[in-house]
This record gives C-alpha cells, sequence and structure tokens, in this order.
C-alpha cells in the first residue's frame, strides 16, 4: 500500500510539473502559479530538497512574470495579490530556492569534493543568483528598501557570473562539458536577461559582449554536426536566427541610446529660471 502510495504521489507531482511548465510558458500565469504552488506542497511532503528548491526557483520567476504584467496593464492586483505581496512572495521564493541549493553544494563538496556532480549543481545555483537578481533590480522601485534590492541584485548578478566562470574553467579539468545545446541555451537566457536590465536603465556590468562570443562560439561548434542536439528541435538557421535577433536587439538599444545622448529631450534645454 505504501508503494503505491509513493507512486501515486510521484505520478501526481509529473503532471503538476508538466501544467505548470505549459501553462506558464502559453501564458497562463494563474494556473502556472496554482501547480508549481501544489507542486511545491508535495515536494515538501516527500521532504525532496532538489525539488523544492526548483519549486521555489520556478514560482519566484512565476512572481516575476506576474508583477511585469500588472506594470505593463497598470492593474493595481493580479490574482488577489498587490504588487507589494507579490514581490514579498517572489523574495521568499527566492531565499529559500538559493538557500536550499546553497545546502545542497556544501553537502556535495564535503561528500565528493570538487567533481563533476559538483560543477552541475554549481550551474543550477548559479541560475538561481541570476534569477533573482533579474527580480530584485526590476521590483527596486516598489520594493520596501529600493537601495537594499538594487544592492542585492548587483551581488547575484556578481556571485552568477563568477559561478558560470567556475563552470567554465574548471570543466575540462573535472571532465565536465555539458550539453552543447544547454550551454548555448545558457548563454542566450543570460543575454537576454542582460537587455532586459539595460532597457530599465542599468549599465552592462556584466559584458554582454563576452556572452555573444560565448554563444556565437558554442553555436559555430554544434553547425560542425548536423546532428547535435542543438538543432534538435530547431534547425541551425533557426537556431542562428534567434542569436542575431539578440544582437539586432542589442544594437537598436546602443543606437537608441545614441540618439537620446546627441538629442536629449526639450525639457532639458529650459530650466526654470531662478
Amino acid at each position: 500500500y505504501e508503494v503505491a502510495q509513493v507512486l501515486r504521489t510521484f505520478e501526481r507531482l509529473h503532471m503538476l510539473m508538466k501544467a505548470a511548465n505549459t501553462s506558464f510558458f502559453m501564458g497562463n500565469l494563474r494556473e502556472a502559479r496554482n501547480a508549481f504552488h501544489d507542486a511545491l506542497g508535495l515536494f515538501t511532503l516527500v521532504d525532496n530538497s532538489k525539488a523544492i528548491g526548483i519549486a521555489n526557483n520556478n514560482l519566484g520567476n512565476v512572481m516575476l512574470t506576474m508583477y511585469r504584467t500588472m506594470k505593463r496593464t497598470a492593474m493595481p492586483t493580479l490574482f488577489g495579490l498587490s504588487s507589494c505581496a507579490l514581490i514579498q512572495e517572489g523574495c521568499t521564493y527566492f531565499k529559500h530556492s538559493i538557500d536550499t541549493g546553497e545546502e545542497a553544494i556544501e553537502r556535495i563538496n564535503q561528500e565528493e569534493g570538487f567533481t563533476e556532480n559538483y560543477l552541475i549543481f554549481m550551474q543550477q545555483l548559479s541560475n538561481r543568483y541570476f534569477n533573482r537578481a533579474l527580480f530584485l533590480l526590476t521590483v527596486r522601485d516598489d520594493h520596501p528598501d529600493p537601495r537594499g534590492a538594487e544592492q542585492q541584485g548587483r551581488m547575484d548578478l556578481c556571485t552568477c557570473k563568477d559561478m558560470d566562470r567556475e563552470v567554465v574553467d574548471n570543466g575540462d579539468r573535472e571532465g565536465f562539458k555539458g550539453d552543447k545545446d544547454v550551454y548555448f541555451e545558457l548563454l542566450l537566457g543570460r543575454i537576454k536577461g542582460i537587455l532586459l536590465l539595460m532597457k530599465m536603465g542599468y549599465e552592462d556590468e556584466w559584458g554582454i559582449d563576452e556572452l555573444f562570443d560565448g554563444a556565437r562560439t558554442a553555436l559555430v561548434s554544434a553547425l560542425e554536426n548536423p546532428n547535435h542536439t542543438l538543432f534538435r528541435d530547431l534547425e541551425p538557421a533557426g537556431q542562428m536566427q534567434r542569436l542575431d535577433s539578440a544582437l539586432i536587439e542589442y544594437y537598436l538599444m546602443l543606437a537608441a541610446r545614441d540618439v537620446d545622448d546627441e538629442y536629449p529631450p526639450r525639457e532639458e534645454f529650459f530650466g526654470e529660471s531662478v
């Protein structure tokens, strides 16, 4: 009976996570939030710390998307949450996600040392720091402590960048190279995140050109093999177009900034008389 009950629990978890991811990518935030929340409850019930961290991270990402939706539509609340309550929930989810990740990587380090498994977990933890950075820097103006939110967000970006570099620098030595399609998606995700921050007025403290170079190198390497996993769901031309699209977006943004610097808004020319 207990084995059957455990199997039913994991079957339900699989269905919940599949439904949550589908709802999120289809833009159904209410269903995504509810499904991820239910999954978190079940993961907590079976005491699966890795899955608990993943569910918390996903819920944090849902909170970020909900916040952007509220700002774009000027809605005072969304699904019964005010921006203040939404920010509080998001901060809690990301904190739990990072805390569980730090505990896991510390445990692996003590049990195995600097192994391939350690690097895999480090990359996952790096993603969580990056996601929290995007969240905090996006919600900064509505955060109870705007300065603290920005400082923490910038620190998280630095932590993420250091972890990414450590994984790449030590990957070959430890036998961890990762899937090239995963690495390309990782770099493209970093690029899109940095572009969003730049659109909000933040400076490029990461060095987005370095990310573009890395993504281009990964793509060129993959093109040498027509059966590469990177082209499993999208043809080479499609993957090239994704990278080109991000690059065009970047250069258009730079051009717009140059125009703004050369032709400031009219009110900047006419100040009030003393």
